[in-house]
Formats: structure tokens, sequence, C-alpha cells
């Protein structure tokens, strides 16, 4: 009788410690362009994410204001004159915000305070936000209903951001003189 020994010869072994070799060199090299994907993308995530700041702001500003709000054509950029809103940075229940583009180096500034005016006096307490420098766009545009804003910001060196806000407050309708009316609502002529 004769045993035979099932075993595992030295190529066989060869041959599969090869094969293991070349999956591992595939598997590290699609980990390493997977680290480097996200690599990028954190970084693209992150200059994003320092611009979007400001406009997280604005966004929030709109949302939670009245039905007041200015937008004046200067001669590069616009400028934003909200009277009343309850989004504050500083705790305050209503305030009035403004965002204008300063012309030293196209500085984007968020003004907050109580009544205002502009140019600013001493005894006027103004929180004033540098959001960015280097601003290259800041439009911002009403539609015909006045119920949606459109705002364009961009810096330079980077792509523009657009959003719109839509459902603003519009303001009251006046209500109609009742001068002329009696309790039953028939107009009664003055004598």
């Amino acid at each position: 009788m004769r045993k035979s020994n099932r075993a595992f010869t030295l190529i066989e072994v060869l041959i599969s410690i090869t094969l293991l070799s070349l999956v591992l060199m595939a598997l590290y090299k699609s980990a390493d362009i997977l680290r480097n994907s996200n690599l990028h993308l954190f970084k693209y995530l992150q200059k994003s994410s320092n611009s979007l700041k400001g406009s997280k702001t604005l966004y929030m500003d709109l949302m939670h204001a009245d039905y007041n709000i200015t937008i004046n054509s200067e001669k590069k950029f616009h400028r934003l004159t909200i009277e009343n809103t309850t989004h504050s940075l500083y705790g305050q229940g209503q305030s009035k915000v403004v965002w204008l583009v300063h012309k030293n180096e196209n500085t984007l500034l968020r003004l907050e305070g109580g009544k205002y005016n502009l140019p600013l006096r001493n005894e006027e307490k103004v929180e004033v936000d540098v959001i960015a420098e280097n601003i290259k766009l800041f439009k911002i545009y009403k539609s015909k209903k006045k119920d949606k804003v459109l705002v364009m910001i961009q810096i330079e060196g980077q792509e523009p951001q657009l959003f719109m806000s839509q459902n603003i407050p519009l303001a009251p309708k006046k209500a109609p003189s009742n001068s002329n009316k009696n309790v039953a609502g028939l107009n009664i002529p003055k004598i």
C-alpha cells in the first residue's frame, strides 16, 4: 500500500505569494489614490468654508430681516442696508445691519448696531466686522415683487458665490381710510 502525501509544492507556494503581492500592490495603489483624493477634497472644503462664512451670515441677516431692506448701487459695488433684523452676532434683540465694500483694499464690511447713520460718528456704538478682503464683486438685486434677494459675491482668485433668499417679508399694505364709512359700511358724504 502506498501512502500519498497531499501537500503544497514549493512552486505552488511561490505562485500564491506572487499573486498575493500583486493584489496587495493594487490595494495599496488604490488606497493611495483615495488618500490623495480625500486630502484634495479637505483642502477644497476648507477653502470653501472660509469663504462661505460671510455668505452664511448675510443669508441669516436677510432671512431674519423685516421688509425694510435698501440696496444702494455705488460705482463698483452695492451697499445693503437692513433697518431691522433679529439676527445678531452680538446678542442684540433688534439691530440695523449694513453690508458695504470699503474702498481700502476692497474690504467687505458688516456693520451692526442700534440706530446709526453713515458716515459713523464717535458717539454711535456700532460693531464692525471684516468679512473678506480683495472683493472683486458684491452685487445684490431684489425681485420685482420684492420678496426675493439675489446675492453675488466674489473674492479675487476664487469662484463667485451666488445665493438667493426667498420669502422676504413684504411691506404691510396700507389699510383704506374709513373716515367716510359708518358702522354698516355705507358711504356717507361729509357735510
